[in-house]
């Protein structure tokens, strides 16, 4: 993850815990205790690892975005027509 640059700022699930209403912006769903911290743009695909390049994501749609962009993930979901 040091391959993408930049620190993430201590506090951040927190923070974002809050932004997010404890949802998951993918799903809609609760977090719940198993959330992860996700890159919305992945690393792999030249995103940073910086707080503004961070959401909370449920573990299984965490898992299933995997490496995809953000909007080839979301129109994969039947949204972002």
């Amino acid at each position: 993850k040091r391959a993408g640059g930049g620190n993430l700022s201590q506090g951040l699930s927190e923070k974002l815990f809050k932004l997010q209403r404890g949802l998951c912006p993918c799903c809609k769903n609760p977090l719940g205790h198993d959330f992860q911290l996700d890159h919305i743009v992945p690393l792999a695909l030249g995103g940073s690892n910086t707080d503004d390049n961070i959401q909370l994501l449920r573990a299984v749609c965490n898992r299933q975005k995997h490496t995809k962009h953000p909007v080839d993930f979301m129109q994969s979901r039947g949204f972002l027509l």
